[in-house]
């Protein structure tokens, strides 16, 4: 079976899941009439299997990408697809105001000062969560070199160098996108739907496909952080604002240094 059909199957499974547990009642919730509810379901199946399950199931594939045909824009092709199923889905639902949507009311430079508090914490998480995978690894025979190769859980994807080596306007455009766009999604959208650490779930497994589990990890341990700051503040404000502090200390200073460390042990 095709990586695309596995993934429209495990988007389609999930749904199902959810409708056996009584956790896609926000259908009959939000949207009026049995023809946008089908509308949403159907357009709720497809960012999973673009977004989600798709990385998941093709963990690995940015090894396969030549960074030399790479146009800069086409990088953000998920988050778009993100961004156009959030813009859908309000459209489709009972009127209510964007802010609202998005969970951006009240907003307040007391959640920019939490979110900063937020991030510090979650890059705590973050590292004892990655270091722990690390050292499983480590102790089941993987390491950073071996035989003189690099052996599959700690070999960089070349995409990841190519974001590296990025100017760094650019990456401050990848960060600013990713923080605004995904947190849209994962927190504002799932998390109020299905729940914190269904939501965390979810935004792990949309980092699978770099096929690096102590990226997979360290990204799970910042999702929890984060969406506890939605859960305590009720809005999306620092969760933004900790998902850009996060991104922009990985993408700016900690992939730098690690990638010049492996390649000094190679």
């Amino acid at each position: 079976m095709r990586e695309l059909e596995l993934a429209a199957l495990l988007a389609l499974a999930f749904l199902a899941l959810l409708a056996a547990g009584g956790r896609l009642r926000f259908l009959l919730e939000e949207m009026p009439g049995w023809v946008r509810r089908i509308a949403a379901l159907a357009l709720l199946w497809a960012v999973l299997l673009a977004c989600v399950f798709y990385p998941t199931v093709s963990a690995g594939g940015p090894a396969d990408i030549d960074p030399a045909t790479l146009w800069f824009p086409s990088i953000f092709v998920g988050q778009l697809i993100l961004a156009a199923f959030l813009l859908a889905w309000w459209y489709l639902a009972s009127p209510v105001r964007l802010s609202r949507f998005l969970r951006l009311e009240e907003a307040s430079v007391q959640d920019v000062a939490f979110g900063l508090r937020v991030a510090v914490i979650g890059w705590l998480l973050a590292i004892v969560a990655s270091g722990a995978v690390a050292l499983a690894l480590f102790l089941a025979g993987y390491g950073p070199t071996s035989d003189g190769a690099v052996t599959q859980p700690f070999q960089i994807p070349p995409l990841l160098l190519w974001l590296v080596d990025l100017p760094v306007w650019r990456k401050l455009i990848v960060v600013s996108v990713a923080m605004t766009v995904e947190e849209g999604f994962y927190r504002a959208f799932l998390q109020t739907r299905l729940g914190w650490g269904l939501s965390s779930v979810l935004f792990a497994l949309s980092h699978q496909g770099y096929g690096l589990p102590t990226l997979t990890v360290s990204v799970f341990a910042i999702s929890l952080a984060i969406g506890w700051a939605l859960r305590r503040r009720g809005n999306l404000l620092p969760c933004i604002v900790a998902h850009g502090v996060f991104d922009a200390v990985q993408l700016l200073v900690v992939m730098p240094i690690a990638v010049g460390h492996l390649h000094d042990l190679t």
